[in-house]
């Protein structure tokens, strides 16, 4: 029997050891392919940053961007709950470790398997980071594999301040907002540096599922999320049980929704202004690296030209929906040549009666140009020669062709 035992022991082993071998071979082999494959952290990490314009005021007057609605702050701008809020909901060991928190995940095992607890995630912050700048969010190893070297690498190129900062700044919030200025912006109608510790807490418990505990779309579960952050907070010593006690007491004020008009103020002039920008400056640098734009605008201005056209007349909608008959408008100070105002139409469509018509205006024309005449000396007696003149390539004429020579600005 134990010569049996003994027949079967050694090559039990060898194939074990085979086995095992090949086990840890494919999985360097997978691990090697994983890593051949990963983004680079040669470029840096820069979340994409919207632009700002302002008008003639330094108003605030449009944000563009493409398709992640930013607005990137420093961390000093950023109150102190701010970051100790999400570092407990999120990471509560970040200053401790390099990058991947085996600790951590053990924890968060436990603490999921055994319902005992706040649910947790494994991943750190800086994994977060990682997976939201250079990966994507797909569910497979080999994600999870780069996720984890590439935290690893973030934590040797960047300080855990600098960490902390882009993360912040990348997240998203729901709402079309990305960072937690735009996200205070949007929900509080403030700044990031301005946020208290109630409106931090809803903020720092967004992330977890953004549509759900928007507070715009779902106060009460807002609320609970708010709570929960705020006990992670007292747990860990960030803050004191009053205060939590305080903060979940405070009634949020959420900003009030932007208004549709409000989107489409001055919306022909931001076209305008924005295709000169990139035509300028490249689409790259107008769309994510956070401009801003300082325009000659003025608001009050718009706002009249804006009223004046909807005043128009309407005689008929043509077959592409549009009011009929269009129009145009742009208020130009004489002095300085800045656009004060500009309306390039009626209606839905984005096409800029005010610059791409190219319209000729005729003798429309004239009193604009009369006007300037009687305001700098001259008389409606001054004689002005009508005869032929050219200005480059194009020649200026009556409507009936005919020069009438010497005449008074009167009969003009």
């Amino acid at each position: 029997m134990e010569s049996n035992y003994k027949k079967w022991q050694k090559p039990a082993v060898i194939g074990l050891l085979v086995f095992t071998i090949i086990v840890t071979g494919v999985g360097l082999g997978f691990v090697a392919a994983s890593i051949q494959t990963m983004p680079s952290l040669n470029g840096g990490i820069k979340p994409n940053a919207s632009s700002q314009i302002y008008d003639i005021n330094g108003k605030l007057i449009a944000t563009v961007h493409a398709t992640e609605n930013r607005l990137p702050v420093s961390l000093s701008k950023m109150p102190k709950h701010l970051q100790d809020a999400f570092i407990a909901s999120e990471d509560v060991r970040f200053f401790a470790h390099h990058g991947v928190d085996l600790r951590g995940i053990f924890r968060a095992v436990v603490v999921n398997v055994t319902g005992k607890g706040v649910r947790e995630g494994a991943s750190t912050i800086t994994q977060q980071l990682a997976r939201n700048s250079l990966l994507t969010h797909d569910q497979t190893l080999k994600r999870k594999i780069q996720e984890a070297i590439l935290a690893l690498q973030i934590e040797r190129k960047f300080t855990k301040q600098e960490i902390l900062e882009m993360y912040l700044n990348q997240i998203y919030f729901g709402q079309g907002s990305y960072g937690v200025q735009t996200a205070a912006q949007t929900y509080f109608g403030k700044n990031a540096e301005d946020l208290t510790l109630a409106e931090a807490a809803m903020l720092a418990g967004i992330p977890r599922s953004p549509n759900y505990y928007s507070p715009t779309n779902n106060m009460k579960a807002a609320k609970e999320v708010q709570a929960t952050v705020l006990d992670q907070m007292v747990k860990y010593n960030y803050i004191t049980p009053s205060e939590a006690e305080n903060a979940k007491k405070v009634e949020i004020k959420l900003a009030p929704k932007t208004q549709k008009a409000d989107d489409e103020f001055a919306s022909y002039f931001i076209d305008y202004v924005t295709q000169i920008m990139v035509n300028k400056y490249g689409a790259n640098a107008v769309y994510k690296e956070g401009l801003k734009i300082y325009t000659t605008l003025d608001s009050d201005a718009q706002h009249a030209a804006e009223k004046v056209m909807t005043m128009l007349p309407t005689y008929r909608t043509d077959k592409d929906g549009l009011k009929q008959p269009q129009g145009a408008l742009v208020a130009i100070d004489p002095q300085t040549g800045y656009i004060k105002a500009m309306v390039g139409g009626r209606g839905n469509d984005q096409f800029n009666r005010a610059v791409l018509a190219e319209r000729q205006p005729g003798s429309a024309f004239k009193p604009f140009v009369y006007l300037a005449a009687l305001e700098n000396g001259f008389t409606a007696a001054t004689v002005i020669d009508d005869s032929p003149v050219s200005f480059g390539g194009w020649s200026p004429r009556n409507y009936d062709g005919t020069f009438r020579g010497p005449i008074t600005i009167r009969s003009a």
